[in-house]
């Protein structure tokens, strides 16, 4: 039928073999199309940001993992003073290793928010004794895009010679930039997470010593939610050799006890001359 505009509308009535987009007007055909390739298209961005591999890397967005572990070491990181708070183009970690050894790397959000995940880093050259064991890599593939992603609101941990969590853990505290490798750090940032609600006490061992460096309480930690144990250096840098952090605690609803230990190297390299 023409419409008096140009136009040329066929009825359909369900079993003619006219397409029923026919009897449609032209724009709405055109929504119902570019509707049906935005999702499309969306659909494709949000498989691409999944977890996967990425040349030398798996990154990506990882459904939430399942702990199971009465404490959850989320990272130990070293510090220094760059500002992190903005996302620059790549991110990079560096780690001290006292001898050459097998090192898992995970870099994850500390909380829920973007499901973000990397691991099963796969280095340019072997990791080894020395400071220069260094990680960088894009963020435009996956970080940029996702919604207010913050460098800052990032852990890492780096496992020396297992790859599972576990009560006894043995880690490279890294340090975790964006402009330039920095040359040392300015103390030690432990970050966990409780089953349940609890109530811990950290301290921090030299090795063959068993009066406690530093101490810090948490009188009052609710379950599931990420705390931090910072030992700031201050004006005194501790001296080289394995230290000890050691989580001493209870869960409030049950009394059952808390005992999580992360073993270190601090070496005379990593504090600032």
């Amino acid at each position: 039928m023409y419409d008096g505009v140009g136009m040329t509308n066929a009825f359909y009535d369900g079993n003619s073999n006219v397409s029923p987009f026919a009897a449609m007007p032209i724009a709405r055909v055109c929504l119902v199309v570019l509707s049906a390739i935005a999702i499309a298209i969306s659909a494709a961005a949000q498989e691409d940001l999944q977890y996967q591999r990425r040349a030398d890397r798996y990154e990506g967005v990882k459904a939430r993992p399942v702990s199971g572990y009465d404490v959850e070491l989320l990272s130990a990181r070293l510090l220094h003073a760059e500002d992190l708070g903005k996302l620059g183009d790549r991110l990079g970690i560096r780690f001290h290793l006292k001898e050459d050894s097998d090192v898992h790397v995970v870099v994850r959000e500390l909380e829920y928010k973007h499901y973000y995940w990397l691991d099963r880093i796969v280095p340019r050259t072997r990791w080894r004794a020395g400071f220069d064991n260094q990680f960088e890599w894009s963020t435009r593939e996956v970080m940029k895009r996702l919604r207010d992603f913050r460098p800052n609101e990032l852990g890492v941990v780096v496992r020396v010679g297992k790859s599972s969590p576990s009560v006894m853990e043995r880690v490279a505290p890294a340090l975790l930039y964006q402009a330039q490798a920095p040359s040392a750090g300015t103390g030690y940032l432990f970050t966990f997470r409780l089953r349940d609600d609890g109530k811990v006490t950290a301290r921090i061992f030299r090795q063959g010593n068993d009066e406690a460096l530093f101490k810090q309480v948490f009188a009052r930690q609710d379950g599931g939610r990420p705390f931090s144990v910072l030992w700031d250096w201050g004006v005194v840098n501790p001296s080289p050799g394995e230290y000890k952090l050691v989580l001493d605690g209870y869960f409030r609803t049950t009394n059952e006890p808390i005992r999580q230990s992360v073993s270190f190297h601090h070496p005379a390299d990593a504090t600032p001359r």
